[in-house]
């Protein structure tokens, strides 16, 4: 398997076990390991896309696939809170 293709793997299974809501936990630990989880996918993000020259938009599209449902607290582009992070994490690669 190739590093682009294990990073990608990895990166896929932080998204689909990442828990969308750890900012609003009361709890530290949980808060904490959140935090955690984003910078690795963040990391993982930068190593495809900003070192490899993955296709960007069409890794964003994909992990909003994998994240499923966005939340219904759109902002005024239309978008929940899944959505607005995953573009937060692609923003300085394609600039949304």
């Amino acid at each position: 398997m190739s590093t682009v293709q294990t990073i990608q793997d990895e990166l896929l299974s932080l998204v689909i076990g990442h828990d969308w809501s750890y900012m609003m936990s009361d709890s530290h630990p949980v808060w904490d390991a959140g935090m955690n989880v984003e910078r690795e996918i963040k990391a993982k993000i930068h190593a495809l896309v900003g070192i490899h020259r993955e296709d960007g938009i069409g890794l964003c599209d994909e992990l909003k696939d994998i994240a499923g449902s966005d939340y219904t607290d759109y902002n005024e582009d239309g978008f929940g809170l899944k959505y607005r992070t995953i573009h937060s994490w692609f923003k300085p690669y394609i600039g949304e």
